[in-house]
């Protein structure tokens, strides 16, 4: 093989190792911008398959919050509720004590509030 042929091809394998050609991330990073867009049922969706990832999708749902107006992150908040993993504590956390609206306030301290209770009441 011609070495001006190889050097491309050693830069795409390189650029398609994993995780960057994971298709799973590909998949919920586009749920979450489905679940930061308006309410609908194609959000729900999206927030079932999210909630079903568990912890693996909480990173990909926490940088959905830099876009989301104030129904995208309350649908935030109700995503990581149903994750419900303690990996989600920090993220409500800190949207219960930054957050500018006070509904996204509200609900974060909830969930936040029922992830600790299941955490507590243990498996």
């Amino acid at each position: 093989m011609k070495p001006s042929v190889l050097w491309p091809l050693i830069v795409a394998l390189i650029g398609c190792a994993p995780p960057a050609c994971d298709d799973a991330d590909d998949r919920l990073a586009r749920d979450v911008e489905i679940l930061i867009g308006p309410s609908s049922e194609r959000a729900k969706s999206a927030q079932v398959r999210l909630v079903s990832h568990g912890p693996r999708a909480v990173p990909l749902v926490e940088v959905g919050l830099y876009q989301a107006d104030a129904a995208g992150r309350r649908r935030i908040v109700s995503t990581l509720a149903g994750i419900g993993d303690p990996v989600v504590l920090p993220v409500l956390d800190h949207l219960a004590a930054n957050d500018p609206d006070e509904l996204v306030r509200s609900a974060a301290v909830e969930a936040a509030s029922a992830v600790r209770r299941a955490r507590s009441a243990g498996p």
